[in-house]
């Protein structure tokens, strides 16, 4: 009898002792670089897998439509949707939709520029072109290498975010298809004086737009000239920030300007509406508020933040004084590979560890740190309460076998005459 109770307890005891490994386990560690892609048929393509995953095996679902080999190379073989699954060798699977299309086929992809150079905080469109030109033109699809330095929206626009080297790839209509543009954003100086582009629209006082006028903007440093399209817009490239003055000419022959008026570049690209008013040029744009008291200090709202994996915090500053203006904050992250820092100041949380996130003033004079710990997703309160039902489990069934291996003790002990028998709870009649 006492070899059965143990043989039951020890064996129990084993089976609940897993369930908190597979309450716990990590989830997918492997990841696809792309959740899906589009081929052409008797096109290729080698998938990536993220952070260097060590992949053991890769699977098609259709394997008539799409094939897939060892390393990870996809062939389209007829119309039609497949999807790869990728397994490694802890049985964790990533997956990857593969559309192959009918139709033409693009040969070749040009783009704008194959190297860009940007400081923080602008931008740039990239512009490309599909060939042969009978080949299918559905939307082109713009991809960063790297969205903490680099960012490109749907039309080819290119952001700036922080320091550093990112790729950005433009595809036409087929992953197998497509040519890269290598992007270089630089570090705003320590003086805080870059060059951003100005752009607008000239407008007379009857809401008129105003077309072949030129603009001439000028301080004691620089003059810069730009003339007015059908539709009356203009563009000045690479405008050193500061104190400007703008002139309107009816050509460049003219002595007098028709109207002038003054503004300041800052420190981010500026779109205008200008108006022309009898000499008096009204300047309507955006910029930032200038400040009522003199920045002295900014802070952070956590200077130690506590996140899980592929979760974010957006962090916030606060200025001192309190009337003071905030200016533009760029974070930096001393190890991205535990977390990521983006220009709006989000902060994710990519892997297990701890990582030092640095914000910095434009004009680098005022810096202040963040320490982010990243812990793993499993740390919730779902996997915490499954941990106390199996130890209540646990002492609930050691209490029970307690109690059972006390009461065969004593039984055994007055089966042997240690302890006297057990007396009869009943009453009997003569």
């Amino acid at each position: 009898m006492k070899k059965r109770i143990l043989c039951f307890f020890s064996i129990a005891v084993l089976i609940l002792c897993t369930l908190p490994f597979s309450a716990h386990a990590v989830g997918d560690v492997i990841d696809f670089s792309r959740d899906s892609l589009d081929l052409y048929v008797g096109q290729s393509y080698k998938l990536r897998m993220k952070n260097e995953a060590q992949v053991t095996s890769f699977v098609s679902s259709d394997k008539d439509i799409v094939s897939v080999d060892d390393d990870g190379m996809v062939k389209a073989l007829s119309a039609g949707v497949s999807i790869i699954t990728a397994s490694d060798a802890d049985g964790n699977q990533a997956s990857c939709t593969v559309n192959v299309k009918k139709g033409t086929s693009p040969t070749g992809i040009t783009i704008s520029k194959k190297t860009l150079e940007l400081i923080e905080g602008n931008s740039e469109k990239l512009t490309v072109k599909v060939l042969p030109d009978s080949a299918d033109q559905s939307k082109i699809n713009f991809l960063s290498s790297d969205e903490s330095v680099a960012r490109v929206d749907e039309q080819g626009n290119v952001q700036a975010v922080k320091e550093g080297v990112a790729v950005i790839t433009a595809e036409a209509a087929s992953a197998a298809i497509y040519t890269e543009c290598q992007v270089t954003v630089a570090p705003r100086s320590s003086s805080g004086v870059f060059s951003v582009n100005v752009s607008g629209v000239l407008y007379s006082v009857a809401g008129d737009k105003k077309a072949n006028m030129v603009l001439e903007l000028k301080n004691e440093k620089e003059s810069l000239e730009a003339v007015t399209d059908t539709s009356g817009q203009f563009e000045f490239e690479s405008v050193i920030q500061g104190e400007y003055e703008l002139l309107v000419f009816r050509n460049v022959r003219e002595k007098t300007p028709v109207s002038t008026g003054k503004f300041t570049v800052g420190s981010h690209d500026m779109k205008l509406t200008c108006i022309m008013n009898d000499k008096e040029l009204s300047i309507l744009y955006q910029k930032e508020t200038e400040a009522t008291a003199e920045l002295r200090d900014v802070s952070l709202e956590k200077s130690t933040l506590t996140i899980e994996v592929n979760s974010s915090y957006d962090m916030t500053f606060k200025v001192s004084p309190s009337d003071a203006v905030l200016p533009t904050m760029t974070g930096k992250s001393d190890n991205e590979k535990i977390a990521s820092v983006d220009i709006d100041g989000r902060i994710t949380g990519l892997s297990e560890g701890t990582a030092n996130i640095t914000f910095t003033t434009s004009d680098r004079r005022i810096s202040k740190t963040c320490k982010v710990t990243v812990v793993s997703q499993t740390r919730n309160t779902y996997s915490w309460i499954i941990i106390i039902i199996e130890s209540a489990i646990i002492i609930t069934l050691f209490i029970s076998f307690m109690v059972t291996y006390r009461r065969f003790i004593r039984n055994k002990e007055r089966e042997e005459g240690v302890l006297p028998p057990k007396k009869s709870k009943g009453r009997y009649k003569k």
